[in-house]
């Protein structure tokens, strides 16, 4: 069920996010995309420009040139927005991408047979090492301290336990998932995953 692709974060870490994010299109058709944080375009411009739709938010300013976009907190976007609208959700955070994630579970209703996806840039290995977790990150993996389960900080496992959060949550049975493994200091983990709904 789950591909691995082991990259260091860059440049090449470029070419396994394509990677995750073509995996996602092949299977979730036609995409709907909502890219909370786009950044200058790179992931549209190699994979989401072949998606039907594609709405695209970043933080940061607005400059001539750059896409047009949605520029604000992406987590207010998510709060205020249709998410009905979509069926593919780029969480490609430079930190953790739990919150928006919990955000997601609480607020998309899946009807059963309806196919998803979900793509994230997972920080949080950092932080665990300093011996921090996310209140998003607790609540999706059923851990309410690092202390309840130290063996599972800053591994792919605790990733695996907020997955699995977000499925119960969200009401969906996962179908698919990929990772890639980024090297250096920040210890980055990319994940896609595609997913149907479960419920009525």
């Amino acid at each position: 069920m789950r591909s691995r692709l082991k990259v260091h974060n860059t440049p090449s870490a470029t070419a396994a996010k394509v990677a995750l994010r073509q995996h996602v299109l092949d299977r979730v058709s036609p995409a709907r995309v909502l890219d909370a944080f786009c950044g200058g375009g790179v992931m549209y411009g190699a994979v989401w420009r072949k998606a039907k739709a594609y709405v695209p938010c970043d933080s940061a300013r607005w400059a001539p040139g750059d896409p047009v976009r949605f520029v604000c907190d992406n987590r207010r976007l998510l709060r205020c927005l249709d998410l009905g609208d979509f069926n593919v959700f780029d969480f490609d955070a430079f930190g953790s991408p739990w919150e928006q994630v919990l955000i997601l579970a609480a607020r998309r209703r899946w009807g059963r047979g309806e196919r998803g996806a979900l793509v994230v840039t997972d920080g949080s290995p950092l932080q665990l090492r300093w011996g921090e977790m996310s209140h998003a990150l607790r609540e999706l993996s059923g851990l309410l301290t690092l202390k309840c389960a130290p063996t599972l900080a800053g591994t792919d496992e605790l990733r695996r336990l907020a997955v699995a959060g977000f499925a119960r949550r969200a009401g969906v049975k996962l179908l698919k998932q990929w990772e890639a493994a980024g090297r250096g200091r920040a210890q980055e983990r990319y994940a896609a995953m595609v997913f149907e709904g479960a419920g009525p």
